[in-house]
């Protein structure tokens, strides 16, 4: 999903920009990749992590879920 949205944490808080104190993120899921994996051509295999990229400053957020 990448049309601009607020994202509500689990605290029940929105997520703010930790640079520009925006609310408005686009939302986008990528591998997080590790040299063995890359080693053995098994990068698919990675672990996917869930980043938030603030559509002000373009600020990536990284959360592994």
């Amino acid at each position: 999903m990448k049309d601009p949205q607020t994202v509500t944490l689990p605290h029940g808080g929105n997520l703010s920009c930790d640079t520009c104190q925006s609310e408005l993120f686009e939302h986008h899921r990528w591998k997080l990749q590790t040299t063995g994996m890359s080693f053995m051509n098994l990068d698919w295999a990675n672990r996917d992590a869930t980043c938030f990229v603030c559509t002000t400053c373009r600020r990536i957020h990284w959360f592994h879920l």
